[in-house]
This record gives structure tokens, C-alpha cells and sequence, in this order.
């Protein structure tokens, strides 16, 4: 599994300041230093917070005392539900970029890291989300930028599903009212198709484990092959250096078919929540 270790920090090109990493690198204060982070959103299990470390110890205490940190706690599973925490996530990202460095030094861009475990699907998830609201893109397209700054980003298939509906949902899963509108203590109304997915998810694990057992691997056994396809175009790079301008046209139209068939799916779901086709589904099996 050596190729899913990756302990650097990947700044996030078309985003400055904004960061993607593991746990491991997440926690080493002179690595977090080198990039002037001042934010650090973590969404990992409480076991997997990372402590942060220096040859110093008191270092470390002062860098933990200055830094601004938020936790989201879900596991890298298909079924937790990671778009009630999208917004919230995205304004702390914003609130980090646009904030002033330690020192009053405007000059200087605060970083904001965004990690998980391995820095492949949760924390991916949740930059992939950000690029998507911040400049209004498709899935498939986040997803690109992503991996061209960090090639490990995997998101698995429930994130990736969930990410299409953040795209149709316009980037919010809740709907926007005056706070006058607002009963005190009252939840947020969900959209139509934050709901559908919910009502498919319970349904789902009302089946009982074996059902959810098995959604589990099936979403597994695509981020192995997705590493798979990975592994396999980049030793044909290696091996075939002198058919350098034939390899990079294959490689083209292999990306290409890969996006048409994302934005298919996409196309698909859309048009299913559309015609409320996927909301009958659901509400039949519950009859």
C-alpha cells in the first residue's frame, strides 16, 4: 500500500493559502509553519485528531494556542451523510483565507488545511466541495483541479454521489430564509433532493447490515480500481517515454471518456430529481 502514503502537504493550485494533507503531516508544527497555516480543519474520528508536534514541546503548546481549528467527525464510509456539513465547512475555509496574518501582516497569505486520515476522501470531499461552490463547477470538473494538485484524491462512491447533489442543490443543501422567517431553535428546511438522498440512505441501512455491509465494499472495490487505472497509466508513461506525444493523446481520450461518463451520471440524476422519478422510488419502497 506504499502508493496511498503520502505525508506532504498539497497546496490546492487554483485556491492560495488553501492546503490538503494526512493526519501525519497535519500534525508536524515546523511543516505547518513553512506554510503560514493558521486554520486547521480536521475530519477524522476523535481517536485521529492529530496532536501537534515539535522538537520543543512548548513550541507545540504555542502553536496549539494560536491555531484555529474545527473538527468534523465521520468515518470514510459511502453511507455517513457529509452534505450537512459542506456549508459550514466552506465558511471556515473562507473565514481562514480571508482572515489577517499572526503579526497584523496582510502580506502574507494565511493558510488553511484541510486533512483526514490519508488526505484521499474525507478532506478531498470537502476541497473538492469548496472549489465547487467557490467557482461554480461541475463535480467532475473540482474533482480535476483536485487531483492534478494532489493524485491520490479518491472520494468514495456515497461522497461522490453526494457531491453531484451539493452541485444540483446549487452549492447549499439547506434552504435560504430570513432569520426573521426563523422560529427560535427551529432546524433548517432541507432541500427536495438533500432529503431523497437521506430517505435513500435510511432505507439502505434499514436493510440491515449485510445490505450496508455490502455498499461498503462495492465502494471500496471502485476506489481500488480507480487506483488501479492510476497505477496502470503511469507505468505506461515510464514505459513508453519515446511515444511520448501518442501516450498523452491516449491518456486524453481515456480523461475524457472518464468525464463524459461523471457527467452522465450526473445528467442522469438530475434529470431523475427533475422529473421526480428517484423521489417515487423511494417513497414506494416505504409504502
Amino acid at each position: 500500500m506504499q502508493s496511498l502514503k503520502d505525508t506532504s502537504i498539497s497546496p490546492i493550485k487554483s485556491v492560495p493559502g488553501l492546503f490538503l494533507s494526512d493526519r501525519f503531516a497535519a500534525r508536524s508544527v515546523s511543516l505547518l509553519k513553512s506554510y503560514n497555516i493558521g486554520y486547521v480543519l480536521s475530519v477524522v474520528r476523535p481517536d485521529d485528531l492529530p496532536n501537534f508536534s515539535a522538537s520543543d514541546p512548548s513550541e507545540a503548546d504555542a502553536f496549539a494556542s494560536e491555531v484555529v481549528t474545527k473538527h468534523i467527525d465521520i468515518n470514510d464510509d459511502p453511507t455517513e451523510d457529509i452534505l450537512c456539513h459542506l456549508r459550514d465547512a466552506c465558511d471556515f475555509i473562507d473565514g481562514g483565507l480571508f482572515s489577517q496574518s499572526a503579526g497584523g501582516d496582510s502580506s502574507k497569505q494565511v493558510g488553511v488545511l484541510v486533512h483526514c486520515t490519508q488526505g484521499i476522501s474525507r478532506s478531498a470531499s470537502i476541497v473538492i466541495a469548496y472549489l465547487m461552490r467557490t467557482f461554480s463547477l461541475k463535480y467532475s470538473s473540482a474533482l480535476s483541479m483536485a487531483w492534478e494538485c494532489r493524485p491520490l484524491v479518491c472520494p468514495n462512491a456515497g461522497f461522490e454521489r453526494q457531491l453531484r447533489i451539493w452541485e444540483f442543490c446549487e452549492y447549499d443543501v439547506y434552504v435560504r430564509e430570513r432569520e426573521s422567517t426563523l422560529s427560535p431553535g427551529s432546524a433548517p428546511k432541507e432541500k427536495t433532493a438533500y432529503k431523497v438522498w437521506k430517505a435513500e440512505r435510511d432505507d439502505l441501512l434499514s436493510r440491515g447490515e449485510e445490505a450496508t455491509n455490502k455498499a461498503r465494499f462495492l465502494s471500496m472495490a471502485s476506489m481500488a480500481a480507480e487506483f488501479g487505472k492510476r497505477r496502470l497509466k503511469t507505468n505506461k508513461n515510464i514505459n513508453n517515454k519515446e511515444g511520448e506525444e501518442t501516450t498523452e493523446s491516449e491518456e486524453e481520450k481515456q480523461r475524457r471518456k472518464s468525464w463524459e461518463r461523471v457527467e452522465n451520471m450526473e445528467k442522469d440524476w438530475n434529470r431523475k430529481l427533475i422529473a421526480g422519478d428517484v423521489l417515487s422510488e423511494t417513497q414506494s419502497k416505504h409504502i
